[in-house]
């Protein structure tokens, strides 16, 4: 099993680098850099990490490719390796709605995401192919209707935490895909503690309910989690995330969207993520937010 950390958006470069050192330091395998419109282009914080670390492999993405077109996601992925070497793996999907609403770009215009997002991988993969460039290309999924895309892609990074809903993910595409790929992993809001902080875990609880307003009905309908998160849902409309609509979110509902466990819980977890076969936990901000709480991640992990 693969453990990696998904490093803040809107982290200064410079703190970015300190926390990549000190992840490649404690022997990490990944490190991802999601790119955020508003906030800071992936690409350039993956060559700065590059740069300065030798055996951590480095993810790009999620990166959309309704952002950025094909040629350049490719184009920046060949420059990153020529430049570093072959340690880097990409991930590209949808994307958040609202973060690219902000920067002009709105999903409701584009009338076949799925066929879009199956045509920038042919795509991509064609172009690296071309350049005689290898990095294995991950699809960032969460409802039903992108779970049946996987078999286009060397791996999928699912947006769950809850092994219940992990589960249902790895059923529907054992049903309706003929392919799985070949490395099946999670994203999450995380935080793995020695100590509860008060302060990291409010962090965790934004996380996971930016997480929980941004998916589908179809799924929060499934888990029968959609009328506990409609005063939520309705709230967030008219306004940006904030105290007065997390209050509005059920405590089982933060839960079922984020890794909030301790360093001694952590081992049982990942025996029941690797029962799954899931092979690659990417354990997504506040994990990342300070060196200490990526030390606090470690010794759990050391536990295992």
């Amino acid at each position: 099993m693969k453990f990696a950390v998904s490093l803040n958006s809107n982290d200064l470069i410079s703190d970015a680098v300190k926390k990549s050192i000190e992840l490649d330091r404690l022997g990490l395998d990944y490190v991802w850099v999601s790119d955020l419109p508003s906030q800071r282009y992936a690409p350039a914080v993956c060559a700065a990490i590059a740069k300065v670390t030798s055996k951590i492999r480095i993810g790009l993405g999620l990166i959309s490719p309704f952002l950025h077109t094909s040629q350049q996601i490719a184009s920046s992925l060949t420059t990153l390796i020529e430049s570093y070497g072959s340690r880097f793996d990409l991930c590209i999907g949808p994307g958040d709605r609202d973060e690219l609403y902000r920067v002009g770009v709105d999903l409701k215009n584009h009338k076949n995401i799925l066929q879009s997002l199956l045509n920038s991988r042919e795509e991509i993969s064609t172009l690296l192919q071309k350049r005689g460039i290898e990095s294995r290309i991950w699809l960032g999924a969460q409802g039903p209707k992108l779970l049946k895309l996987v078999s286009a892609f060397d791996g999928v990074l699912l947006n769950y935490s809850s092994i219940e809903m992990i589960e249902w993910s790895l059923n529907i595409m054992k049903e309706e895909v003929i392919d799985i790929p070949r490395s099946i992993g999670i994203f999450s809001p995380s935080y793995v503690y020695e100590r509860i902080n008060p302060k990291i875990q409010k962090m965790l609880h934004y996380t996971a309910a930016t997480v929980a307003l941004g998916t589908s009905k179809t799924v929060l309908k499934k888990f029968l989690l959609d009328e506990g998160l409609e005063p939520a849902r309705i709230a967030h409309k008219s306004k940006s995330l904030d105290e007065s609509i997390l209050k509005l979110i059920p405590q089982n509902i933060i839960k079922k969207f984020s890794i909030f466990i301790s360093q001694d819980e952590l081992p049982n977890y990942i025996q029941e993520l690797k029962r799954l076969g899931v092979e690659h936990v990417a354990f997504s901000y506040p994990q990342g937010y300070s060196l200490e709480t990526i030390k606090e991640l470690s010794e759990g992990l050391s536990k295992l």
